[in-house]
């Protein structure tokens, strides 16, 4: 594997998604490459931040729901059917109850990631050739996001980069737009099962302003330091487009 290689399948090592055999080659090329796996090891340190934000003060049904996660994961993995079904109405159930009190995990990872790699401008290996940009989206079959990519910000913003980065455990492909002044982020993921509707949901997690619908096959998220009102504003017109 070269580095390329490595960016693009990072989110999958990181959920333990690999192949033994790819998982091995990866770990191969980390330990000849520093570049690569300081890259890891900063998302590694991304990841934690999240879970701490997660974690904070949250109600004992998020521990369940963490747990359940697990278990439907290796259920998965072993096609146990009835296993992973109950597991997945009891993972259902510890949503329901947490997400009365709490924004759901889609949102504060959208805000953490966006704290960190854009308005912290910690190192990435960020793409800003489109071809570049689509070979990553289409790795995880989200070329149709990267083909909109050009047309989901307002005029006078342009697409400034992108990279394919995990949201709530699923890939997405995370946009960065720039007015040259103001930076604002969408993350774009699939969204299987789901009809498309009208609704906006807002949220404010810290300092970040985040706005969220989903479309007939595609869910998208904005995210902004700047004010609530742009936020919906941008929402609005990226939902259009999708």
């Amino acid at each position: 594997m070269n580095c390329r290689e490595i960016e693009d399948i990072a989110p999958l090592y990181l959920s333990g998604e690999l192949s033994q055999n790819e998982q091995k080659m990866f770990e191969a090329h980390l330990s000849a490459c520093r570049s690569c796996t300081a890259e890891i090891r900063q998302q590694v340190a991304l990841d934690a931040r999240i879970r701490g934000s997660f974690a904070a003060d949250l109600p004992e049904g998020t521990a369940l729901e963490r747990t359940v996660r697990a278990r439907v994961r290796r259920e998965r993995v072993r096609r146990f059917a009835i296993g992973a079904v109950a597991a997945a109405a009891l993972l259902v159930g510890a949503v329901l109850g947490y997400r009365a009190l709490r924004p759901e995990r889609l949102y504060l990872d959208a805000a953490l990631d966006h704290r960190v790699e854009v308005m912290e401008h910690q190192q990435r290996r960020w793409r800003t050739d489109p071809a570049d940009i689509e070979k990553a989206a289409q790795r995880y079959e989200l070329s149709d996001a990267a083909a909109l990519a050009g047309s989901l910000a307002p005029q006078g913003y342009r697409l400034e980069h992108a990279k394919v980065c995990g949201i709530d455990g699923k890939p997405a492909l995370h946009l960065v737009y720039t007015d040259g002044n103001h930076e604002f982020s969408v993350y774009v993921r699939h969204a299987a099962g789901i009809t498309k509707g009208n609704a906006i949901r807002t949220v404010s997690v810290g300092a970040e302003h985040l706005a969220g619908f989903r479309g007939n096959h595609l869910e998208a998220v904005i995210a902004t330091t700047g004010t609530s009102g742009e936020c919906l504003q941008w929402a609005k017109f990226a939902q259009a487009v999708l």
